[in-house]
């Protein structure tokens, strides 16, 4: 296992490097936004797609440096660097893998920015310096607009997540389809998604939700 930043940095574990143990287990956790379509006549509405929210994962280490009697600060610190703004204005980004690498593939590649750390000491020689430490590391999944555009391959003219749109007077779900999609035909997204059921009595001032479409 290991973990390296922006920069190249590399904080390893196992024998004879900065981190002593493996984490014994880690947790990825990912959460999906979804929002009520307000229908008239209905118990339970229709819930529309609104946005992904980013992984995380979340996991401990140990540092003990008893037998060599130096402060373990020296070591952990290097992880809580990786929460600390740097000469760029933000704190790095990172990269997390644990497993045997085949070529650049490793069983767990996690990509992203450190939110938050919290460091533990446990064991102290007798002047007060600390020499073993837990740390419990959170980390949040960062990628590219681009790359997730590539990824989800959606239709030309399709909004990558749900919009808001007040009609004017004279708006049409025609109208509204070819300039939010591309394409008059796409109407029937937009009318499902707001409970109109007759799509010629469109009246000025109100909040349309405008879908993402495949």
């Amino acid at each position: 296992m290991y973990i390296e930043s922006d920069r190249g940095d590399k904080i390893k574990a196992g024998a004879n490097s900065k981190i002593f143990f493996n984490p014994s287990q880690y947790t990825i956790t990912k959460k999906v936004t979804w929002e009520p379509v307000k229908v008239k006549g209905l118990d339970v509405p229709p819930q529309h797609f609104k946005t992904g929210e980013p992984r995380t994962l979340a996991l401990s280490l140990i540092f003990d440096t008893y037998e060599d009697r130096t402060d373990v600060r020296a070591l952990t610190g290097q992880v809580a660097a990786l929460a600390e703004v740097t000469d760029k204005g933000s704190p790095q980004r990172c990269r997390f893998f644990w497993g045997p690498d085949q070529g650049n593939a490793a069983k767990l590649a996690f990509e992203g920015v450190v939110e938050s750390v919290v460091q533990t000491f446990t064991l102290f020689l007798e002047d007060g310096t600390p020499v073993r430490a837990k740390l419990d590391l959170g980390l949040k999944e960062t990628e590219s607009a681009e790359h997730q555009f590539k990824r989800t391959k959606r239709k030309k003219g399709s909004p990558l997540q749900a919009r808001r749109r007040v009609t004017k007077r004279g708006d049409t779900l025609w109208a509204i389809a070819a300039a939010e999609y591309a394409d008059a035909r796409l109407w029937r997204p937009i009318a499902a998604a707001n409970g109109i059921r007759n799509p010629r009595e469109l009246p000025a001032g109100m909040l349309l939700l405008i879908p993402p479409i495949d």
